[in-house]
């Protein structure tokens, strides 16, 4: 299937940004999602960079899409924040391709990446949907210091009691409950997000009983921590509004 026009040069590059930006409903979404590779270099990258690439695409190798992907990236961030009010940034990390499926495997170098980047965009909020679990501690102190990034759910790898338990345990010690959402599904009916909802709920259930026997909460305390990231997170994060 052929394309209206093909990237050659800067003029197509912005050209392209455009169409896609312009085809976001503003206003009608309240998020949009991408997907963050370890396995690509994000940095801040010039036009002179970006052309020179681009002039050696015919046999380009990782460092031409390192800069292919991060000046694109920049792009993307820059235009989505002019909407920084409007839209959320969800992008999922720590799932990347195996021959039929994906594993877990996220490098710290792309912790430290991603922190510049959110930093660069302050006027736009990030959420980041984590597949890894040895992750999560690293996360929790970039969602300390960066006031617009915050973490919601369990995705893909991490959804397993066990993990979801102790990403649970360690969000409750590291991030105040308005910086953390407790349910994310990207569930391809509404019966697999409901069983999945089930789930979530029975960890962080048992998470807070146990905190309540070691006298860390009252069970009012906890009630009113689960009412916080379930329901009143969605709601200053996201936009969300009850039905």
């Amino acid at each position: 299937h052929k394309t209206e026009r093909v990237i050659r040069n800067l003029d197509d590059v912005h050209a392209a940004m455009r169409h896609y930006i312009d085809a976001i409903p503003f206003g009608k979404i309240i998020a949009t999602a991408v997907h963050i590779s370890t396995d690509i270099h994000f940095c801040v990258t010039s036009d002179d960079e970006m052309s020179a690439a681009l002039s050696r695409r015919a046999g380009a190798g990782q460092a031409e899409r390192d800069v292919y992907a991060s000046y694109i990236n920049e792009l993307f961030l820059a235009a989505l924040e002019e909407h920084g009010d409007e839209i959320v940034l969800h992008f999922s990390l720590g799932a990347e391709p195996l021959p039929f499926e994906t594993g877990s495997r996220l490098a710290q170098r792309t912790i430290a990446e991603l922190g510049e980047m959110i930093g660069r965009h302050p006027r736009l909020r990030f959420q980041c949907l984590l597949a890894s679990r040895h992750a999560n501690q690293s996360l929790c102190t970039l969602a300390r210091e960066l006031p617009n990034f915050s973490l919601a759910g369990y995705w893909w790898h991490t959804f397993f009691p066990d993990v979801m338990r102790q990403v649970m345990s360690e969000r409750l010690d590291m991030l105040p409950a308005n910086k953390q959402i407790g349910f994310f599904s990207d569930a391809y009916c509404a019966e697999w997000s409901y069983a999945k909802a089930v789930l979530v709920r029975k960890q962080l259930a048992a998470v807070l009983a146990e905190r309540i026997q070691q006298g860390q909460y009252t069970r009012e305390e906890a009630l009113s921590i689960a009412h916080e990231i379930f329901f009143e997170s969605p709601r200053t994060l996201l936009g969300m509004v009850p039905a």
